[in-house]
């Protein structure tokens, strides 16, 4: 937590999926970055400090992202925004969960559909986004600038990667993004990546060999 945002987040499920709740503490506005699961944690988190869910921001949308979508619409009205080269996972969702025994019940409509170079406003915060895919078609990360924070889904892990072995992955798409992480972003931005430990790119680019694309 900085003076002006509150971070937080829970491991949910049988990937331990890091699923977010980011907050204005000057305006008590409030996104959850990827719906993967624990809706009702994720909402707790929000009111525990006075917060309202306005938006439900998507790094992307493999079923251990967006199973707590039907969820969290439900109970907060907020939009869900979305890139759209993951439209076919998205409207794929159940059929996605069947395969990895990982239920989900079919997800809303998506709200907006976000674009690379977007800014997006939680209150006073604005993040940029930025298409990476690889992991997935519309794989994005959200970055924070006035925070120096980046969500950065299921592309960059402290020491790794994410898989580049599933339907719509895309090994040489991964090695643009993630030289697109190393080049576009500060050394000290702040990871939060949708499974592991927070990293920063300065710490990636001295021990993480795929961040250089050596793989």
């Amino acid at each position: 937590m900085t003076e002006h945002a509150f971070i937080e987040w829970l491991t949910v499920g049988p990937f331990m999926t890091n699923v977010y709740v980011l907050g204005c503490l000057e305006t008590k506005e409030a996104a959850i970055i990827d719906a993967g699961g624990n809706g009702p944690g994720l909402i707790e988190l929000a009111t525990s400090r006075g917060l309202s869910i306005t938006q439900i921001l998507q790094t992307h949308a493999h079923v251990d992202h967006v199973a707590a979508l039907p969820f969290c619409k439900e109970a907060t009205g907020a939009p869900i925004l979305l890139h759209p080269d993951d439209r076919m996972l998205y409207d794929a969702a159940e059929q996605q969960g069947m395969m990895f025994g990982y239920p989900v019940a079919k997800l809303p409509e998506v709200d907006t559909w976000l674009a690379d170079g977007d800014e997006i406003q939680v209150g006073n915060l604005s993040a940029k986004v930025i298409h990476l895919p690889g992991h997935s078609p519309g794989g994005v990360a959200f970055w924070f600038e006035s925070i120096d924070t980046a969500f950065s889904g299921d592309v960059l892990f402290a020491g790794s990667m994410g898989r580049v072995d599933l339907p719509g992955s895309d090994p040489e798409a991964m090695r643009v993004s993630l030289r697109r992480m190393r080049d576009e972003l500060p050394e000290t931005t702040r990871i939060l990546s949708g499974h592991g430990p927070e990293t920063t790119i300065g710490i990636e680019k001295k021990r993480n060999p795929y961040i250089h694309g050596d793989w």
